[in-house]
C-alpha cells in the first residue's frame, strides 16, 4: 500500500556492476582438480553468480564446490560434442558478450562520474532544496470487511492488544512480522482514504470506525506525528548514487543516439515514423 519513495531521476537501466576480475589464475588456491584442469577460487566465485541470490548465498561451501564441479564436467561434456558451434548456442553467446560489453563500458563512465565529490555535491542541493513535511506514524489492521474490521475495533476497546490483533487478523501480509506497523509516512505516500483518515488522528488515537480503501477496511492506531528531517549524507548516499548512474547512462545514450544515424521499423520490416501519429 505504501507508495515507493520518490527517487531522484525517472530513467533506469539495468546496469548490474561487473564483478572484479579475481586474481591470476596462478595466485589463486586451487578448489578442484578434474580429469588434470584445476579449478580455482575465481571459477567457484563465477559460478555462485550464476545462481539464484537465495541459493547462492545459503549453498554449504561443499554443495557449491560439487555443483561448481558438476558445472564444469557438462560444459566439457558440450564441448567434445561441439555444441559450441551450434547455431542457437552461438547466438546465446554473442547476447551474453553484448550485455557484458554493455556492463563493462558504462561501468568504466560511471566510475568516473559517479565520485563522491559528485555525491556530495548532489547532497548539498538536496538540503538546498529540502522542506521538511508533516509525517506521522501508524498501526493498522487490514481486513476483508466492515463487520469484521468492526469486530476488531469492539476488541480492542476492551484492552486487546493492537500488535498482536493485527499478527492474527490483519489481511495485510507484513502484519504477521511487525504488527501492522506502517512506519512514518507523509500524507501522499498512502492511499487518500487511509491518509485522510490517519492525519485528522492525534497521537494515541484508534480509528473511531473502520476505514475503507481499495485493499479493504482498516482499523487505524496513530502512534506518532511529526516533521520530517533530511537523511544525512551517509544515508543518502546509496540513492543518491544511484540518481547520478541513471542521469549519466541517460545522457551518454542521448549524446550516442543524438550522433547515430537510426533507422526504425516495424515487426514486418515496414519503416516506422519517427513522428508520432495524429490523433
Amino acid at each position: 500500500m505504501k507508495t515507493v519513495l520518490a527517487r531522484l531521476g525517472a530513467f533506469s537501466l539495468s546496469l548490474a556492476v561487473l564483478a572484479t576480475p579475481a586474481a591470476a589464475a596462478d595466485k589463486e588456491a586451487v578448489v578442484a582438480e578434474i580429469n588434470g584442469a584445476k579449478l580455482h577460487t575465481s571459477d567457484l566465485t563465477a559460478y555462485q553468480r550464476s545462481l539464484p541470490p537465495q541459493m547462492a548465498a545459503q549453498a554449504p561451501y561443499p554443495v557449491l564446490l560439487d555443483m561448481t564441479v558438476n558445472n564444469h564436467l557438462v560444459a566439457e561434456a558440450a564441448r567434445k560434442e561441439g555444441l559450441e558451434k551450434d547455431p542457437a548456442v552461438r547466438q546465446a553467446l554473442k547476447e551474453i558478450e553484448q550485455q557484458l560489453l554493455v556492463k563493462a563500458w558504462m561501468n568504466r563512465k560511471l566510475k568516473t562520474a559517479v565520485t563522491d565529490t559528485a555525491v556530495k555535491q548532489a547532497y548539498d542541493r538536496y538540503l538546498a532544496d529540502f522542506k521538511p513535511d508533516e509525517e506521522v506514524r501508524a498501526r493498522h489492521v487490514l481486513t476483508e470487511t466492515e463487520d469484521q474490521a468492526k469486530a476488531v475495533i469492539a476488541d480492542l476497546k476492551k484492552g486487546g492488544d493492537f500488535a498482536e490483533m493485527a499478527k492474527t487478523r490483519s489481511k495485510d501480509p507484513s502484519a504477521k512480522s511487525n504488527g501492522g506497523d506502517l512506519g512514518y509516512f507523509t500524507k501522499d505516500e498512502m492511499v487518500k482514504e487511509f491518509s485522510e483518515a490517519a492525519f485528522a488522528m492525534k497521537a494515541g488515537d484508534l480509528s473511531a470506525a473502520p476505514v475503507k480503501s481499495q485493499f479493504g477496511w482498516h482499523v487505524i492506531k496513530l502512534e506518532d506525528r511529526r516533521m520530517s528531517s533530511a537523511p544525512t549524507l551517509e544515508q543518502a548516499t546509496p540513492a543518491i548514487r544511484d540518481q547520478l548512474a541513471e542521469e549519466t547512462a541517460q545522457k551518454l545514450v542521448a549524446e550516442m543516439r543524438g550522433k547515430a544515424k537510426v533507422k526504425l521499423y516495424t515487426p514486418d520490416g515496414q519503416p516506422l515514423d519517427a513522428a508520432p501519429a495524429k490523433k
